[in-house]
């Protein structure tokens, strides 16, 4: 049966010389993956071009539950991201978000609201004109909305800790080691307080970005056990 559905490029394994398996998180099946069958040759009918970090499709597929790899049917942008795809910063920020996604989000089942988050989520980044540097902070603490483990922005003087246990800040360091201590604690509140409209307010150096972005994926890992590292992230930290 075809099913027509939206999706969002999360990450691409090369199969064989002219074809590709690519992993779509959809708005009607959740994360699913795709055989795309002649993606790098001229005569396939979808084409390597569609597939970029991020890129929402529009897509016509053949969805079997009991099947590991799905069919593509016809397949085409959603809109063109050309803020992203033309930008060598936003690309880097595109590349680290879908490899993050591509190794948080599992479920083979729709999800109105997290598909909702990320398609606007995307569309700011592709549309921004400053602040997104600050980007992924904001893209990571949003989705732990979506994940089940958002914090709880209890942060004052007298709370400075954020204990990633619990996801709440507390007075004095805890005895286990998953915490952000402060001067970083108090911008990880920050960052809970800011949202995409306004990240250009968020004043951080590179050095604390780094620590920030560090923190945040613990903070992840302590949650997804199964997560594991980041591999774009040394390329985000050069770019920031």
């Amino acid at each position: 049966m075809i099913h027509k559905t939206r999706g969002i490029v999360i990450h691409n394994i090369r199969y064989t010389d002219n074809s590709v398996i690519s992993h779509i998180y959809t708005e009607g099946f959740g994360r699913q993956a795709f055989m795309v069958n002649g993606a790098r040759s001229k005569k396939g009918t979808v084409r390597i071009n569609l597939l970029h970090h991020l890129s929402i499709l529009e897509m016509e597929v053949y969805i079997k539950q009991s099947r590991e790899l799905q069919r593509i049917k016809e397949m085409r942008l959603h809109e063109t991201l050309a803020g992203i795809s033309g930008h060598p910063v936003k690309n880097a920020v595109a590349i680290f978000v879908a490899e993050v996604l591509y190794r948080t989000l599992q479920e083979q089942e729709a999800n109105p609201a997290m598909f909702t988050f990320l398609v606007n989520a995307i569309k700011i980044l592709d549309l921004s004109d400053s602040g997104h540097a600050n980007f992924h902070l904001l893209f990571l603490m949003g989705l732990t909305r979506h994940l089940g483990f958002y914090p709880r922005n209890n942060y004052n003087r007298t709370r400075e800790y954020f204990d990633m246990e619990n996801a709440v800040f507390i007075e004095k360091q805890p005895l286990q080691p998953c915490f952000i201590a402060p001067p970083a604690s108090r911008h990880f509140a920050g960052v809970m307080g800011c949202s995409f409209e306004n990240m250009d307010s968020l004043k951080l150096n590179s050095e604390l970005r780094n620590e920030l972005i560090t923190g945040m994926l613990d903070f992840y890992r302590y949650h997804l056990p199964g997560m594991g590292q980041i591999k774009s992230l040394p390329v985000l930290r050069e770019v920031f």
